[in-house]
């Protein structure tokens, strides 16, 4: 098994996933040993979560970029995410909006893409540096980098 890269980003369903109160251990640790870079799409789909629980998404905006990496919709991203949509599209390949945005996002921020869905429908995208895996085998990563992190702390 490969070593799991330390940047991760997150699609809006994993991110939603993985801040569920259920899991607030598993984001605690995920945290801790990541890099988290969120794309704009994600923090759209979080906020909007926080929202119908009647939260202010401004000062959530505010505690969430104090927590991790948000990937800012900039002038350059803009025009990577348009360049590379134009290439997809010569290939014969067409992904959504939100798909795009999500894994430029991540291919900018050199950051392994977390996604809860299918995977595979980012695949022409490697050709361009996305590394992307599904949750589920994500949690199984993590849970080894877990157990492995508990057997060093006892040795020590």
């Amino acid at each position: 098994m490969t070593p799991m890269l330390r940047k991760i980003c997150f699609d809006p369903s994993s991110f939603i996933q993985l801040t569920r109160k259920q899991n607030k251990e598993l984001l605690e640790f995920v945290l801790a040993e990541f890099e988290i870079y969120l794309p704009i799409t994600t923090v759209h789909a979080y906020l909007l979560a926080k929202s119908f629980k009647g939260k202010d998404p401004k000062k959530e905006v505010q505690k969430l970029r104090g927590i991790v990496r948000i990937v800012d919709l900039t002038d350059d991203l803009l025009g990577e995410i348009a360049e590379i949509d134009a290439s997809l599209i010569k290939d014969g390949y067409f992904l959504s909006l939100e798909d795009l945005i999500t894994a430029v996002s991540a291919i900018a921020s050199k950051s392994l893409l977390v996604v809860s869905g299918n995977a595979e429908k980012y695949s022409p995208l490697r050709k361009y540096g996305l590394d992307c895996v599904n949750y589920d085998k994500f949690l199984e990563e993590v849970e080894v980098l877990a157990r492995e992190e508990a057997k060093r702390e006892k040795l020590i």
